[in-house]
C-alpha cells in the first residue's frame, strides 16, 4: 500500500500545492520539522526554530499549555517537544492542501498520532511562519482538543501500519 502523503524519500508532503508554495522557505522549514519529528531528532527539530519562536499547538488553552499562551523561546519549545512530540511513536502529517503567502505556509488536513498499538486522527490546520533566515518563528495549530479526546484512540490496523512503512520514522 503506497501512501500518497509521502514522497519517494519517505518525507511527508501536502497532496495539493502550487509551485510557489513548494518553493517557499516556510514549506522547507515545515518539511524539516516533520522529518525531525518522525526521526525523533530533537536537536534537528529545535535547530529549525528561531530562539525566540513560539508554538501554539493547539491554539488556546490545552493539555500542553494550560494558560493558552504558547511555548516561546528555546526552553519552552523543548518543553513542548517533551510533552507533545517525543511521546507518540509516529505522527502522520496528512495535509490535503498547502497554501503559501509571504513568509507563511498554511497546511490543512488531518494528523494521525500513533501511540503503541493505537492511533488518534484529528482534523487540523497549521500555519507555519519563518524569519528571513528560514527558521520557524511561529507555528499555530488549529484543532479541537475536545473533539480529539472524544474520538479517542482506536486500535492500529494493518493498513495503518502499511501507510507509514516507507516514512522517515524513529526507532520504537
Amino acid at each position: 500500500m503506497s501512501n500518497p502523503y509521502l514522497d519517494a524519500g519517505g518525507m511527508y508532503r501536502p497532496l495539493e500545492m502550487s509551485e510557489a508554495a513548494s518553493a517557499s522557505p516556510a514549506y522547507a522549514a515545515a518539511r524539516r520539522s516533520w522529518a525531525a519529528t518522525n526521526a525523533g531528532d530533537r536537536d534537528a527539530w529545535i535547530a529549525g526554530w528561531n530562539p525566540e519562536g513560539t508554538i501554539e499547538d493547539p491554539v488556546g488553552p490545552s493539555m500542553f499549555d494550560a494558560e493558552g499562551i504558547g511555548h516561546t523561546g528555546t526552553e519552552r519549545l523543548l518543553e513542548f517537544w517533551e510533552k507533545a512530540v517525543a511521546t507518540p511513536d509516529h505522527i502522520e502529517f496528512r495535509f490535503d492542501r498547502g497554501i503559501a503567502a509571504g513568509d507563511e505556509l498554511l497546511c490543512v488536513g488531518t494528523m494521525r498520532t500513533h501511540m503503541g498499538s493505537s492511533i488518534m486522527e484529528i482534523d487540523i490546520a497549521v500555519d507555519y511562519r519563518v524569519d528571513s533566515q528560514g527558521q520557524l518563528v511561529n507555528l499555530r495549530a488549529f484543532w479541537e482538543q475536545d473533539v480529539a479526546m472524544a474520538s479517542g484512540l482506536r486500535p492500529l490496523t494493518d493498513d495503518d501500519r502499511a501507510a507509514i512503512a516507507g516514512a522517515v520514522k524513529k526507532d520504537v
